[in-house]
């Protein structure tokens, strides 16, 4: 089990009135500390970091109005490089919070707010909510900082960063990124696997724009852009033969063949159960149908890499895990309702 699967343990612990913390230090010890970036707001302060189960030496906290990451190279991501560098965090949490109020704040409340402090408009920057960092959704917020964080020339690429929402009232965690699904095995990629009983499924790798530091040039996808090429991993590469003449041999015809997760997610996600996604521009959609979700994945209007939740739980998963995670169990369905079967009123009419 990694750490964050024993974090949602612990937080299940303690929403059920188990307040020590709960991770055991000698277990998790190469994946501790954590660096987390969480708002300013104080009603997180009697919270963290007891609802992930972790002692105050295990959790680096680090705090900005929003818990907003403008870039990847802004002046957070120079506090979470040191807290990783430095301090030696091994994992990285951006912790967002219901009930935010930077989510509430509009321009024109900032700005009538800050003219009531003497600061008048022209003094300001062009751009406010680029600047402040404005947001609508705590979820999108929490994305948009992931997504900023994995793509950082500064951040080691072998660190999971992790995006939860924590709920302000009960203390009860969500987890909107699962950083292990998407771990960047090389400096230009990041890869992608499913295992079923052991058994590697599939394996992607999706190549990330080069960074020039010179043309201070940043990666800039977003999650759901991205279509991957998912195939399962050959077992033996066959040998051309030494007789065949280049200029002879015929070029081969594409292929298009369905992925094998996606004929396994065919196949095992039930028609009527509910669904969210995440789109290209990092909102939020559904709830849908299995059958609505697997026919926009055949108008290419998903891909491998959308995030998707499934009714029933609570982790932000990519498409093309889902298929191995459902077959495992980890992902329960509802039961299919059978259908009623009809009978006539009275005698039933003859046949002819």
């Amino acid at each position: 089990m990694r750490l964050f699967d024993a974090i949602f343990q612990a937080n299940e612990r303690w929403l059920g009135g188990d307040k020590a913390p709960a991770i055991p230090r000698a277990e998790y010890a190469d994946a501790l500390p954590v660096a987390a970036l969480t708002c300013i707001d104080a009603r997180l302060n009697p919270l963290l970091p007891h609802v992930l189960g972790l002692a105050d030496e295990d959790f680096i906290w680090l705090r900005n109005a929003g818990n907003v990451i403008t870039s990847p190279l802004s002046s957070t991501m120079r506090s979470l490089t040191l807290a990783c560098a430095v301090k030696g965090g091994k994992e990285i949490a951006i912790l967002g919070h219901t009930d935010c109020l930077v989510c509430k704040t509009t321009v024109l409340t900032l700005t009538d707010a800050l003219s009531r402090l003497g600061v008048e408009r022209n003094r300001l920057p062009e751009n406010l909510n680029e600047y402040f960092g404005l947001f609508a959704s705590e979820r999108q917020n929490v994305m948009k900082a992931v997504d900023h964080v994995r793509h950082s020339p500064l951040i080691g690429a072998r660190i999971p960063v992790h995006g939860l929402l924590v709920d302000i009232s009960s203390g009860r965690l969500e987890w909107i990124v699962n950083g292990y699904q998407s771990l960047v095995t090389s400096g230009s990629a990041i890869k992608l696997e499913a295992t079923i009983g052991g058994k590697e499924v599939f394996e992607a790798r999706v190549p990330l724009p080069e960074f020039q530091l010179g043309e201070m040039k940043f990666p800039d996808l977003k999650i759901g852009q991205v279509a991957l090429h998912v195939e399962t991993t050959p077992t033996s590469t066959p040998t051309p033969s030494r007789t065949s003449s280049p200029t002879t041999t015929p070029p081969s015809a594409p292929t298009h063949e369905t992925p094998p997760w996606q004929t396994e997610l065919q196949r095992l996600l039930h028609a009527a159960v509910k669904c969210k996604v995440i789109g290209s521009d990092l909102k939020e959609y559904g709830p849908i149908t299995g059958a609505k979700l697997l026919e926009w994945l055949a108008e290419g209007r998903i891909d491998a890499q959308t995030p998707v939740q499934v009714e029933g739980n609570s982790a932000w998963t990519p498409l093309a895990a889902i298929a191995g995670l459902l077959k495992s169990g980890k992902i329960p369905l509802p039961p299919v309702m059978p259908f009623p079967k009809f009978k006539w009123p009275g005698k039933e009419p003859k046949k002819r």
